[in-house]
């Protein structure tokens, strides 16, 4: 008892404790110092009594009967004269006590001074009131400048919603209208000063750029530590004749607010400076709208423009804020990426850029689907300067409307621009067909449960002796510039059909044989009557064959996409859906057609497990495809996190560099015999055997 009673006066809460005639039988040393009485004086004696008629008395006689009676706590403020003759605000919790037979005895009575408590809550009332109305935004960053809360005023300014912006950092802003080297003149000051104030460039979410003033402050725990940073900014209107507003005029485009040529030249330019430091190697990316004056025609000028705002920001989102994005004139756009090592890195980029444009765009009401050519300019020589590279993207670009436009292509030194060169390519892939430099390639496609090889996707290769091997994913723009996707597509067709039946012939359990059908073949090729020829000669089962399609063909050709489906539905063969989730896809849209596969897209795979919002995509295909019975498969699995992830979320089938690569005839027979029958409830790694 001496411990509980040094423990509870050492406590500078006022503890006492009533008896139910509300007697004082006990109180520690702060509530006697309190009613400036001693333990003689005091114990024993009612409350009233020793504390007279106050505010303390007024509050434990009001509630005697919901604490005695019903046996429920009560708390309560008061209001008390200090002795230096100011108001205290105290915190009074009175708890009834029950003796071993659970009957209530008495009451407890704690008393806490918490005036300076609740002069902070209602200062905080207070300022979140005021940063709830203020008319100027405001926004609040961790001690990393990661943003924490915005107010109202700053979403009405920027256009980006609080759900939007929290946990992302203020650089989403950025107009790149200021150098690297004003942010760290901004960023020295408020570490040193803890304060900047100034006037900023900075960009909404719908692109259009406008002034600021700015006023950054830091925020300092009690030991000195930064914990936040405070940003409190109002639109400065700047004069139609101002020197900002005109130089804003000067470099950058009124309809879309993106950089003009005069600033994107700009910066091109220092971009390829072999002065600077650190010199980093230069893509340049140019980008048409295609058939952009159909839109105009079609549905009017101020729709077209209200598309290219839109092209503008989408293509604004799916690059890195460091990069430049300019509109250069009319439906043409400039890219510049600085750290480009390789044309690898470009063609990943430019596969990217056109999977954020196939998604359709909703414009004043109507649904738009755009496509876009891009030529793309690699800094290859340090001879380059800025007008040889703008003449090699623009080559590049001349050579991919040539071949049929919605595609890209980076600039080579073999002048495929001229007439004789695209002749001379020409002959050179109809010579390859005819003396038989083409070869077929085989992905397997793989049971991600039990490692079988329930199939394979076709792809092609060409040994040309002057341009070496080229590969499937570059032979195919030469193919579309020399104008021989017609015959090189129907020459895979008929060696698919051949394969086929010689694998028939042997016995070899091959499964199903999945062959790429381009936009060419589909508007331009009886597909249907060739195919049933080959299938009758070749004396195969047409299950056996699928044709796989390109999501964006069923949109840009619905009525001939239909009618070729249905034709191939009428054989037996196959048809596969390829690069599910860069387009939009309505389920309805595959309940009319006869789909028998959907193949989603190695960008998204690749994405996994990194990208949440990638993987959202992923389940929210595969579950679309289950509901319609609709077979899935993946493509791009590289390692083993996408292929437990992909089986966790109810996809069976995958293809990609972790099983095998594209495969010869000879090597897939190889291994097919290790792949097709796996032990009796042994599942097998789905791995390339050694050769």
């Amino acid at each position: 008892m001496a411990r509980y009673y040094d423990i509870v006066s050492a406590s500078p809460d006022r503890i006492a404790f009533l008896d139910r005639a509300c007697c004082l039988l006990a109180a520690n040393a702060a509530f006697l110092t309190a009613i400036q009485r001693t333990q003689e004086n005091a114990i024993g004696r009612p409350l009233q009594e020793v504390e007279g008629q106050g505010p303390l008395s007024e509050l434990v006689y009001r509630n005697l009967g919901r604490c005695l009676d019903g046996g429920h706590p009560a708390v309560d403020d008061i209001y008390e004269g200090g002795t230096d003759g100011q108001v205290r605000e105290s915190e009074v919790r009175l708890f009834p006590h029950r003796d071993d037979e659970d009957k209530v005895t008495g009451i407890v009575v704690s008393i806490r001074d918490v005036t300076s408590v609740r002069d902070s809550e209602r200062r905080l009332l207070q300022s979140a009131a005021v940063y709830a109305a203020t008319s100027d935004g405001v926004l609040m960053t961790d001690a990393d400048g990661r943003i924490v809360a915005v107010n109202a005023a700053f979403s009405r300014i920027t256009g980006y919603a609080e759900a939007e912006i929290l946990g992302r950092k203020p650089s989403l802003l950025n107009s790149h209208w200021h150098t690297k080297s004003f942010f760290t003149r901004m960023w020295r000051r408020l570490i040193k000063h803890g304060v900047w104030e100034g006037e900023i460039w900075n960009r909404r979410k719908d692109g259009e750029i406008y002034l600021q003033r700015l006023h950054l402050r830091r925020i300092l725990d009690g030991r000195g530590k930064v914990t936040n940073f405070v940003g409190v900014f109002a639109e400065r209107r700047v004069s139609a004749n101002g020197p900002k507003h005109v130089e804003f005029l000067a470099h950058y485009d009124p309809l879309t607010k993106l950089p003009n040529r005069l600033l994107f030249d700009s910066r091109l330019a220092y971009a390829m400076d072999p002065a600077r430091r650190n010199r980093t190697p230069v893509a340049l990316f140019l980008l048409d709208l295609d058939r952009f004056a159909n839109i105009n025609a079609s549905l009017g000028h101020p729709i077209g423009d209200e598309l290219l705002r839109a092209v503008g920001l989408r293509l604004r989102e799916t690059i890195r804020p460091a990069d430049t994005l300019a509109r250069l004139s009319g439906n043409q756009f400039g890219l510049l990426f600085e750290g480009i090592q390789t044309p690898t890195e470009a063609q990943e980029i430019a596969r990217r850029l056109r999977s954020a444009l196939r998604a359709p765009m909703t414009v004043r009401g109507h649904q738009v689907f755009v496509t876009m050519s891009m030529g793309i300019a690699l800094e290859a020589h340090e001879g380059n300067d800025t007008e040889v590279m703008i003449a090699h993207a623009a080559t590049a670009l001349g050579n991919v409307k040539q071949g049929g436009r919605d595609g890209f292509r980076i600039y080579s030194e073999l002048p495929l621009g001229t007439s004789t060169a695209r002749q001379r390519l020409t002959e050179m892939l109809r010579i390859g067909i005819e003396v038989g430099e083409f070869e077929l390639l085989f992905q397997p496609r793989v049971h991600l449960e039990t490692g079988r090889w329930p199939g394979a996707e076709v792809r092609v290769r060409w040994h040309q002796p002057e341009l070496g091997l080229v590969a499937h994913e570059r032979l195919l723009p030469l193919i579309e510039s020399g104008g021989m996707m017609i015959d090189l597509g129907q020459w895979v067709l008929a060696e698919a059909c051949r394969q086929l039946r010689d694998w028939g012939l042997k016995g070899m359990p091959i499964g199903i044989l999945a062959v790429s059908i381009s936009e060419t073949q589909l508007t331009h090729f009886d597909l249907v009557p060739s195919l049933e020829r080959l299938l009758r000669t070749n004396e195969i089962d047409p299950a056996r064959l699928e044709l796989s399609f390109a999501e964006p063909l069923l949109f840009k050709h619905p009525e001939r996409a239909r009618e070729v489906l249905d034709g191939l539905h009428r054989l037996g063969v196959g048809v596969t859906l390829s690069e599910v989730g860069t387009s939009w896809l309505a389920p309805q849209v595959l309940r009319r057609l006869p789909i028998r596969r959907l193949e989603i897209h190695r960008s998204f795979v690749d994405a996994m497990p990194d990208s949440p919002d990638d993987l959202a995509i992923v389940q929210a295909l595969i579950a679309m495809a289950q509901a319609l019975d609709i077979e899935v498969t993946a493509d791009g699995v590289r390692d083993d996190r996408q292929r437990f992830i992909l089986l966790n979320i109810g996809c069976l089938e995958a293809q990609g560099n972790l099983f095998a690569p594209p495969l010869t005839a000879a090597h897939y027979e190889r291994c097919l015999p290790q792949n097709s029958e796996p032990p009796p409830d042994v599942p097998i790694e789905p791995r390339l055997p050694l050769v």
